[in-house]
């Protein structure tokens, strides 16, 4: 699908119609290359096109799909940190754990298992952000603190943790209607 302007704009941005085209594709086939998933990337690609619409300077940049890229990103990120729990409290699950049948628990011990399976095969920097912020509950800030990382560094391993994962995840067969 590709997504498109409203008739009346017929230069969004300074761009003609031909290159706002192209950004539009290339665009949308970076986020799917990300996402292999096409109604993520249908989402991602209108949140960006809208996010970047309202910047007032967006025709004054040399590369404005550099810009649209850097956009979606962040897009991608928060549609990303939307899916996934909050920090995980183990004292709770193990209570839920043990209400939910036997089916259930072999279920969750499988894709537990798969997940740390993912997360050994990331690097040892990445693996620890993504531990520190979705297991221990640290911010952002703290993380950047206490590895000698910039905030933007702790994000940038955080959001392709969560890529690999959630991909990995879908590829294997672990979606949320199987969960």
């Amino acid at each position: 699908m590709i997504v498109t302007l409203p008739p009346q704009q017929n230069q969004w941005q300074g761009l003609t119609d031909s290159e706002g085209r192209q950004a539009r594709i290339a665009l949308r086939s970076f986020i799917l290359g990300l996402t292999n998933d096409s109604s993520v990337t249908d989402d991602v690609v209108q949140e960006t096109i809208m996010r970047t619409s309202k910047s007032v300077r967006f025709s004054e940049l040399e590369n404005p799909l550099a810009y649209m890229i850097t956009v979606a990103k962040s897009v991608l990120y928060d549609f990303q940190r939307k899916k996934l729990p909050n920090p995980v409290d183990y004292q709770s699950v193990a209570l839920d754990a043990a209400n939910d049948c036997p089916e259930q628990r072999y279920h969750d011990q499988r894709k537990l298992a798969f997940i740390e399976m993912v997360l050994a095969d990331m690097s040892p920097l990445r693996r620890e952000v993504f531990l520190l912020r979705r297991v221990d509950g640290l911010s952002r800030d703290a993380i950047a603190r206490k590895l000698g990382l910039s905030v933007e560094g702790v994000k940038k391993h955080l959001t392709r943790a969560m890529v690999e994962i959630t991909l990995k995840l879908e590829q294997a067969g672990w979606t949320d209607a199987s969960v």
